[in-house]
């Protein structure tokens, strides 16, 4: 008998075989081939002193929920401890040395003028690409990269300059002029100008927006985000400054490690030193407990009022529905003294100068997670490249961590590496230096050799550090019988690094 079900011919079936199967594939590739936006956020002179990190005691209630969202790099280091020169690595996936820059002031360009930059590279990559704030360091001469961005970069100065005529309503949206004694700025203020008024502030106000009309758009997007606090002067409304109790603030013992090298620290910080009240206290070598207890305070102040900058392009991701398809990196440029040995800032190829902040958030990767395997900002350029689906170029020193982001056990690297010039400058162009110093940890030990930069085979002095308790240096170990064997194993691991680079 003969049902009515209608007969198809073998030619009908497989044409609907065909085009159910294509339209899955094309699901699946729509899927699998969108690219996700990156959010990469750069906060100038902040040490790894965070709730997130175990400092209980800080209020950063918004970097502490990115880490939740993401992993957390126990061990991240910086590839120099001052502004340009940490900048340019990351940025460029070169180190110091590839560059031959080891000062603020020389464009990235006149070495490497050829070099494509991360931004870069995911430009030509069909994203937008562009920045608010301070990403490249653009004083003491240097300047911004153009190649970088796929539009002009938001000029801060010009936009509070411009700012000064325009109110809105009652406010004028500029940073109030900082009080001076002497011509000279307070190294540290509470202010009672309205925190829409800060420079972070705007900054987090323009690239909000920028978050806003990039949705729009019908490409992903790169977007760079610089804050300028915790930098000197500290500088924070008076809310941030009341979450701190001054008397649970403590001043660190002014001990320097023994036996340490001459290259090791600058004594004296010029970059503190310029500011009120601060260069009366040279001759004596030390800040008076309370002065360093209102800088560490302001310190203090001033990473909360970051934390709530942060909090506002969380939310603006949140709102406006990018939060899955984005990946967010957070990284401080390098470590900063706060009166540990009595020395402030940076400069220098200690553990407290070199270690920095840095968390990633990638959709799809485990949540919450911390990780103490060993991390290079250099890093940073070929893991975006990995998450996104895009060509790492050939010219990268460092190396992936998304085997840490799968498996925050895994091991990429062996050690972090550093490096320090000393000396008077020796030629006209401020690239080279007398002595250089590379020093490398392997997660336990820091191990540091001062050498001739025109002569690498003169050693001029070696620090060997046990980092086991405390990320303070005590005593240099390297010329103790009872390390031989650890000095000769970092010095071997130095040597294999220099040589790869």
């Amino acid at each position: 008998m003969r049902t009515n079900i209608p007969e198809f011919s073998a030619s009908c079936i497989l044409a609907i075989c065909l085009f159910f199967s294509t339209g899955l594939k094309a699901q699946q590739n729509n899927i699998s081939t969108k690219k996700k936006n990156i959010l990469f956020i750069a906060i100038d002179d902040l040490r790894p002193e965070l709730n997130c990190y175990g400092a209980s005691y800080m209020k950063t209630p918004n970097i502490d929920r990115l880490a939740k969202q993401g992993l957390l790099f126990k061990n991240a280091y910086c590839q120099q401890a001052v502004c340009a020169p940490s900048r340019n690595s990351i940025m460029t996936g070169l180190r110091p040395d590839a560059m031959k820059i080891y000062d603020l002031g020389t464009f990235f360009r006149k070495t490497v003028p050829d070099v494509v930059t991360l931004p870069q590279q995911f430009k030509n990559n069909g994203y937008i690409s562009e920045t608010v704030g301070k990403i490249y360091h653009t004083g003491h001469g240097n300047q911004d990269d153009d190649l970088s961005w796929s539009v002009p970069s938001w000029n801060i100065t010009e936009s509070i300059n411009n700012l000064k005529r325009v109110k809105r309503g009652d406010t004028i949206r500029l940073e109030s002029s900082l009080p001076k004694i002497n011509d000279k700025l307070l190294p540290y203020y509470k202010s009672n100008a309205p925190e829409e008024q800060m420079v972070d502030a705007v900054i987090a106000d323009m690239a909000t927006k920028r978050i806003q009309a990039l949705k729009k758009q019908d490409k992903p997007f790169f977007l760079a985000v610089g804050f300028k606090l915790p930098h000197l002067p500290f500088v924070a409304p008076a809310k941030y400054w009341d979450l701190y109790n001054p008397d649970d603030i403590i001043v660190p013992k002014k001990t320097e490690p023994e036996g340490t090298s001459k290259y090791a620290f600058v004594r004296w910080s010029g970059e503190l030193q310029k500011y009120h009240g601060i260069e009366q206290y040279k001759s004596e070598g030390y800040l008076p407990n309370e002065l360093s207890r209102n800088l560490i305070h302001g310190y203090y102040a001033s990473v909360s009022m970051v934390d709530a900058q942060i909090g506002k392009l969380l939310n603006a991701l949140e709102k406006s529905g990018l939060k899955e398809n984005t990946i967010i990196v957070l990284w401080g440029d390098h470590g900063w003294k706060l009166g540990e040995y009595g020395m402030w800032s940076k400069h220098s190829n200690s553990e407290l100068d070199t270690r920095s902040p840095l968390i990633i958030s990638a959709p799809d990767f485990p949540k919450g997670k911390t990780s103490e395997s060993l991390a290079e900002l250099v890093d940073v350029y070929p893991t975006l490249c990995d998450l996104s689906g895009i060509q790492k170029p050939g010219h990268l020193q460092g190396k992936s961590l998304v085997p840490i982001l799968e498996n925050p056990k895994a091991i990429v690297k062996h050690v972090a590496m550093s490096q320090y010039p000393r000396g008077k400058f020796i030629d006209t162009n401020k690239t080279k230096q007398e002595v250089m110093g590379y020093s490398i940890t392997d997660g336990r030990y820091r191990f540091t050799r001062w050498q001739s930069y025109e002569n690498p085979k003169l050693i001029i002095d070696k620090e060997l550090y046990d980092h086991k308790d405390s990320r303070i240096d005590t005593k240099n170990l390297a010329n103790s019988e009872k390390y031989s064997k650890e000095l000769m194993r970092m010095e071997n691991l130095l040597n294999e690094m220099l040589d790869k680079n």
